[in-house]
């Protein structure tokens, strides 16, 4: 009788049993390292010109770096393992520990992400992105233009992380409607570039883009203990670089993923067709978007007066009073993992510094640095290299404290110190992990690893030229020394 169904190819793995095996327990055989390197490093007495809180906190400090890289466990994780280990090991009290966890970054960073689920969850921010495709895209490099100016756009406002879960079902949509494949589409490619791009770019402009901003701006204010960044004074500072940059992003979308076809009518017509399903705006979108109306221009003209921090916390409180939002929703959109990793991250560099562990660490990093223009580059660069291989945030927690201890050195504003990092973090563009806006364009298997280090590079590359304008011309015209 012959045989209906084929029989699936069976692979068999020739290697010996010893790589098969170290391959399978990878994971778990690196871990075992870090920790066994750890202990032997505690073990030690540490330099002579280091306190021992000190070295045990540099200790800690490596560890976690490991476990960010490597992104062996969760970034939370490894945040709360410092957090715990810190008051066992000795260096500090537990109740001052954890009293650096309620900072007022970690508080604004929940009140953007529960006003940036409400806008998901209710439909709206759905709807709005929907109008501005359809309406926008005409052709081929206007829709890739819509995508890519919506994606910066809405990255001003809100959290890149919700913007890129926002816009991605709408992308994958539209490029399954174009049949586009995934082997050789060059627009397909394209879209899901624009949109991972137009959120990192876009989340730089201001301090509402992503935690990262409040988490440097936290670290900057408990390190000097009198410096600080402004929402409106950060924007100054930042928009030649931002502006410059989307410009750059531009032309990099042009020059390797001009588009390749020519019809996009089944784009509109499927638009308008969701657009219509979705119905007319509803009572909650229209009070969902008066408080974010509301709460922004809260946060710009009253910050200084009533913080940042109580004004997301007012918001959130006034969503769920007028039955506008409910937990259901929260759970569902809120990254309670990035919050957990900020905590975390602001605790550890709150202890580094004041353990002498990062001024410490900067003084051997950038020891015989020539001048202070050419320390802030090397930082910068070291930033950028640093956040394409982990988390943004997890660069400013490693890396902002001990920059900010020789800020004194060189005779350099704190805060020029604190952008630099700030800024030059968000330059994640060659790799998957840095940004969840990456990650997310990633899992459309649209774009390969290959194509995000080439096109990345290269935008990276012309993200320091925009910050090297920054810092040689732009901030001393405004009084930044």
């Amino acid at each position: 009788m012959k045989a209906t169904e084929s029989t699936p190819d069976i692979i068999v793995d020739r290697r010996p049993m010893v790589l098969v095996i170290l391959d399978r327990l990878r994971r778990e055989i690196l871990l075992a390292l870090f920790f066994a390197v750890f202990f032997f490093l505690i073990s030690l007495e540490g330099p002579v010109d280091l306190s021992r809180e000190g070295y045990k906190v540099l200790c800690v400090f490596f560890l976690c770096v490991s476990l960010w890289t490597t992104n062996l466990i969760p970034l939370s994780i490894t945040s709360l393992l410092a957090i715990a280990m810190i008051p066992m090991m000795g260096i500090m009290n537990a109740s001052d520990v954890y009293s650096f966890f309620g900072n007022k970054a970690v508080f604004f960073i929940l009140g953007v992400f529960i006003l940036s689920a409400a806008m998901i969850a209710c439909g709206l921010s759905t709807r709005l992105s929907i109008w501005v495709i359809d309406n926008w895209g005409a052709n081929p490099s206007r829709l890739l233009m819509a995508i890519y100016f919506l994606s910066a756009f809405s990255s001003c406002f809100m959290s890149e992380h919700a913007v890129a879960a926002m816009m991605f079902p709408i992308v994958l949509e539209i490029v399954n409607t174009l049949g586009l494949r995934k082997e050789d589409s060059v627009f397909g490619k394209g879209m899901f570039f624009a949109l991972a791009w137009g959120c990192i770019i876009g989340g730089t402009a201001t301090v509402f883009g992503g935690g990262r901003v409040l988490l440097g701006v936290e670290i900057l204010e408990k390190t000097t203990h009198n410096a600080s960044i402004g929402i409106l004074e950060y924007t100054k500072l930042s928009f030649p670089l931002v502006f410059i940059l989307f410009i750059c992003g531009w032309v990099v979308l042009k020059l390797f993923f001009s588009p390749d076809i020519t019809d996009i009518e089944p784009v509109h017509q499927v638009l308008q067709k969701k657009l219509k399903s979705m119905g007319a705006v509803t009572i909650k979108e229209k009070g969902i978007a008066c408080v974010m109306i509301l709460t922004l221009i809260a946060w710009f003209c009253f910050s200084e007066d009533i913080g940042i921090a109580n004004i997301a916390l007012i918001a959130i409180v006034l969503l769920f009073v007028l039955n506008l939002i409910n937990w259901r929703m929260v759970e569902e959109h809120v990254n309670w993992s990035i919050i957990l990793m900020y905590g975390g991250a602001i605790c550890l560099g709150e202890v580094m510094s004041q353990s002498g562990a990062a001024l410490w660490l900067a003084k051997h990093a950038f020891e015989g640095t020539a001048s202070p223009i050419i320390f802030l580059l090397l930082v910068a660069i070291l930033s950028t290299v640093l956040t394409n291989f982990m988390s943004n945030s997890a660069v400013i927690a490693v890396l902002l404290p001990p920059a900010l201890s020789m800020s004194d050195t060189y005779g350099i504003s704190p805060s020029m110190v604190a952008m630099t990092v700030i800024l030059t973090s968000n330059f994640a563009f060659m790799l998957p992990i840095g940004t969840p806006a990456s990650a997310v364009a990633y899992s459309s298997r649209f774009i390969s690893i290959g194509e995000m280090v080439r096109t990345g590079s290269l935008l990276s590359l012309l993200g320091m030229v925009a910050f090297a304008t920054l810092l040689f011309f732009y901030w001393p015209l405004l009084g930044y020394h």
